[in-house]
């Protein structure tokens, strides 16, 4: 008699990866992610340096963990790796390999979610259907370098009509051990040493971790997964000129288009004065000046 996997109701925990420079983000999407996405746990890794200001910005359900405890594992290989040109990348690459690392950081029959730390859930979210198959949201981009890595680690090719890069990432433990491990048997090296090998760092962006496990998940366990066509926006700042206007009340309303929304760096709000400058001093400068939290999850 064939003994079913067990199938897991809940998300194991729940992973972002972040830096200072988010952290006005992070204030407003962490507590969407507690209120939206049910987990076990919730971590957030950043630089050991600012820990103690992400204890004192998220929610008490996030565990705050320095990222040294994974990134001493690689990090002088991939500075060495990359060309003089391509430094500023460092970052970049560093927060996807720490992603990984965490995610092998469980059990081997846990689900971790990887959640983008400037992404706001503005619905209640689930990842794992009544099945247990993973759930998984689309993408629009298709940058080649990211499968050319790809078929050099795997020998696999694309085989969806969309990308993985969705924000989040849902991902069996065993699913991420099963491609270590092949990693290691083709290439007969750790399986980060492996990875570091394949990527062109002459080129700009050569690898994604969504895009990887994507293509392999999308290979080797088609029949554990499901897709969604749930609409979900990454133009959060052009939408609502900054992260801090993101109420409670104002992603209700928006819920009922999106499931999620990112509030990303590079696509900045624009500099409206009356818009933008004002209601941000009054509800975001102002109440810090007299160390006052800004009423803006109410």
């Amino acid at each position: 008699m064939q003994i079913m996997p067990e199938i897991p109701l809940q998300i194991s925990e729940l992973i972002s990866v972040c830096c200072l420079k988010d952290i006005e983000a992070w204030e407003v999407t962490s507590r969407f992610m507690v209120r939206n996405i049910a987990a076990k746990q919730y971590r957030v890794i950043v630089p050991n340096r600012e820990i103690e200001e992400f204890i004192k910005k998220s929610p008490p359900e996030f565990k705050v963990m320095g990222e040294s405890r994974y990134t001493e594992q690689f990090k002088d290989q991939l500075l060495q790796l990359l060309p003089l040109d391509k430094k500023s990348q460092f970052g970049w690459y560093l927060q996807q390999f720490i992603k990984l690392f965490a995610i092998k950081d469980n059990q081997e029959n846990a689900v971790v979610l990887i959640w983008d730390a400037d992404t706001a859930p503005i619905h209640k979210l689930e990842f794992i259907n009544p099945e247990g198959k993973l759930v998984y949201y689309k993408g629009t981009e298709n940058h080649e370098p990211y499968f050319e890595t790809i078929q050099k680690l795997t020998g696999l090719k694309k085989i969806v009509s969309f990308s993985f890069i969705a924000q989040c990432f849902p991902v069996r433990v065993s699913w991420l051990n099963e491609f270590c491990l092949e990693l290691e048997e083709r290439f007969k090296m750790p399986w980060i040493e492996a990875l570091l090998s394949q990527i062109n760092f002459d080129a700009p962006n050569s690898f994604s971790e969504y895009e990887t496990l994507g293509t392999f998940i999308s290979h080797r366990h088609v029949d554990q997964i499901i897709y969604t066509d749930r609409p979900w926006w990454r133009l959060g700042n052009t939408l609502l000129n900054h992260v801090a206007f993101l109420s409670s009340k104002k992603a209700a309303e928006l819920s009922k288009q999106y499931d999620f929304i990112s509030f990303e760096k590079w696509e900045r709000a624009k500099p409206y004065f009356i818009k933008v400058s004002i209601p941000y001093f009054f509800k975001i400068y102002l109440p810090s000046l007299f160390n006052k939290k800004p009423t803006r999850y109410v």
